[in-house]
C-alpha cells in the first residue's frame, strides 16, 4: 500500500472523530448517539471485511 491510499482512511477517520467531536460539543446527546453509531458501523466494517 502506497502512502497515497493510506492516507485516505486517515483522513476519513480524523474528518468524522472532528465532526463528531463538535456535535457533542453542541448537542452531548445527540453527539453520544452519533458516536455509538460510529463505532457499531466501524465494527461492522471491520467484521465484514474480513470474510
Amino acid at each position: 500500500m502506497n502512502n497515497k491510499n493510506k492516507l485516505s482512511p486517515v483522513l476519513m477517520v480524523v474528518t468524522v472523530f472532528t465532526m463528531v467531536t463538535y456535535i457533542a460539543f453542541i448537542n452531548p446527546p445527540l453527539g453520544v448517539a452519533l458516536a455509538v453509531g460510529v463505532a457499531v458501523a466501524t465494527l461492522a466494517w471491520t467484521v465484514l471485511r474480513d470474510r
